[in-house]
């Protein structure tokens, strides 16, 4: 796989260059921790319910690498952390303490600790097809073609693209990020999870059995319940995430188009759903997440929807393809752009989400496009939508943080 690192200025830098050994891992720790002062715009790895600019996908601690080699500790980080706690935590009752984000983080290294432990329980159910709940009535495939399309990043699917691509060039990708790969491998492309586990074996920086094969097994392979209730969904994308994250975790697609330079010329809003430049919408159907839907890999007994996703209405519109550019096409603005050309077509049949866009919490680029050619989605354009396309958007965003920083610099006598 030829992917390679954005170019300077493009996408938002990882910040650890991961040098082998413990002084790199405890010079980055400390820069992490009071250099950088990270801590406070921390967010957990699995916590999908943290929008806006800093979010799961890029604003973890990065420390994964040096955990996973031995070269620092779990004891280690919450040592600093304590420290820093103490010195510019929230103030309390008797001096200063615990932060949102630093306990945050506490919670993220005991679920490393829960994985570690749980591998002593489920011992070599972990590697079976079945997983570590013995997961029946579901049909796996072997396809080679569709699993060498999800390996380089080339499903039609922008959001998942990204990553596999990250991953390809990096080494690495978050933890959020994985689970919407990992979840579109299993739930729509129907293949052997562990093909997708063995990939990221092979290809991450930060790979443990536990944590690896943990996760797909205990977080993705779908649980006997949603079996049940009728998981995977054949007609259609399944992995909602894969299509609704974008919207509020990438909000600018300054990650997505970080590793898809090819959707960098559209409108965002056509960025995040290329297939819309040839196809049309069809049949509205429901999507509203509950708890233990087939149509979302995190709703195994979660109940906590309303809180999380307001600004989803609860529908979706199926799509008919047609020919790229044609008189059926939804889309007109696209320039030369042709779907299945310049960007590959998506590799099983999408949805077109609806989206509210005066309930999102973020700051975002989308709505730039004409009302009547995106009917499922409404409300007042984002913030950076007037940027007449996808990477001028991130170019206005990228000015304004930098505008930002130093007038924070400058108020703290920098």
């Amino acid at each position: 796989l030829e992917w390679q690192p954005p170019p300077e200025g493009v996408g938002r830098p990882q910040d650890a260059a991961w040098d082998g050994g413990e002084s790199a891992a405890l010079r980055y720790l400390q820069h992490y921790v009071w250099e950088k002062d990270g801590l406070p715009s921390y967010k957990g790895a699995t916590e999908s319910f943290n929008h806006g600019d800093n979010n799961s996908v890029n604003a973890g601690t990065r420390l994964s690498p040096w955990l996973a080699f031995g070269c620092i500790s779990a004891r280690t980080v919450m040592e600093e952390v304590r420290k820093y706690e103490r010195t510019r935590g929230r103030p309390g009752g008797n001096g200063r303490g615990k932060t949102t984000t630093t306990y945050r983080l506490y919670k993220e290294l005991i679920f490393r600790d829960f994985l570690r432990f749980s591998t002593l329980v489920w011992k070599t159910s972990l590697f079976k097809i079945g997983g570590p709940f013995g997961v029946s009535g579901l049909e796996w495939r072997r396809d080679m073609e569709l699993f060498d399309r999800w390996r380089a990043g080339r499903t039609g699917f922008p959001f998942v693209d990204a990553g596999m691509r990250e991953l390809a060039a990096t080494g690495y990708m978050s933890h959020l990020h994985r689970q919407c790969c990992a979840a579109f491998l299993i739930r729509d492309l129907r293949l052997d999870w562990r093909m997708g586990a063995e990939h990221f074996e092979c290809c991450l920086v930060d790979y443990t059995p536990d944590a690896n094969w943990g996760n797909w097994a205990y977080r993705i392979l779908q649980r006997p319940c949603l079996v049940a209730a009728g998981c995977p969904v054949r007609e259609h994308a399944t992995t909602l995430e894969v299509l609704a994250w974008p919207v509020v975790h990438d909000s600018r697609l300054q990650h997505t188009l970080a590793w898809l330079p090819e959707l960098r010329d559209l409108p965002a809003d056509i960025a995040r759903e290329p297939w819309r430049t040839a196809s049309r919408p069809c049949r509205r159907i429901e999507v509203k997440p509950y708890k233990d839907s087939p149509l979302w890999f995190c709703s195994a007994n979660r109940v906590n929807w309303q809180y999380e996703y307001a600004w989803l209405p609860g529908h979706a519109w199926t799509v008919s393809m047609t020919q790229a550019g044609g008189q059926e096409a939804q889309v007109s603005r696209c320039g030369s752009f042709r779907l299945g050309r310049d960007y590959p077509e998506p590799i099983v049949p999408p949805l077109n989400v609806e989206v509210d866009f005066g309930r999102l919490p973020v700051d975002h680029a989308w709505g730039a496009t004409p009302p009547g050619e995106r009917p499922h989605t409404w409300g007042r354009p984002g913030r950076y939508a007037a940027a007449g396309n996808a990477a001028s958007a991130i170019d206005i965003g990228a000015a304004g943080e930098k505008m930002q920083a130093a007038a924070g610099a400058e108020a703290r006598g920098g």
